[in-house]
């Protein structure tokens, strides 16, 4: 069963697509008290968002280089980031999802990861709503304040 975890990441998205390359870089590292993850998916809601979560994934941390691109490329990589209309390769057990919508293929992922924007408005709402089709779907979820 894919366990579904929501969790604040932010105000609006520009914080949002922080939270996730610094999430990211501590999964993939390894960092204790975090989920481990060998490979890893993140969605997107669009092609800009994954553009500048790809750049910032290049910028930082300055003194570590995580291999990732776009879901589109053909390069075997540690992250792929992909946005609506992209594929995953779908070898990842983990999914990180920055869209409000629930990404396709679900049910091939160990864990799901949806980053909620705590904006007070529409993308909190959204997230609300995923939440409702999780639970429905029979996903064990939960939420997480703080990380």
């Amino acid at each position: 069963m894919v366990e579904a975890t929501f969790i604040a990441s932010g105000n609006n998205m520009e914080e949002a697509i922080e939270f996730a390359a610094s999430l990211t870089h501590k999964m993939i590292v390894g960092d204790k008290g975090f989920l481990q993850a060998d490979s890893l998916d993140i969605f997107c809601s669009s092609i800009e968002d994954a553009n500048h979560l790809n750049d910032i994934l290049w910028e930082k941390p300055t003194f570590s280089v995580i291999t990732h691109n776009l879901a589109n490329s053909a390069q075997n990589d540690l992250v792929k980031i992909g946005y609506p209309g992209t594929k995953f390769s779908l070898g990842s057990e983990i999914i990180m999802n920055l869209s409000p919508e629930i990404p396709k293929d679900l049910d091939s992922y160990k864990n799901y990861l949806q980053l909620v924007v705590m904006d007070g408005g529409k993308l909190r709402e959204r997230a609300a709503s995923t939440w409702t089709k999780c639970n429905k779907m029979g996903l064990s979820t939960q939420f997480v304040e703080s990380i």
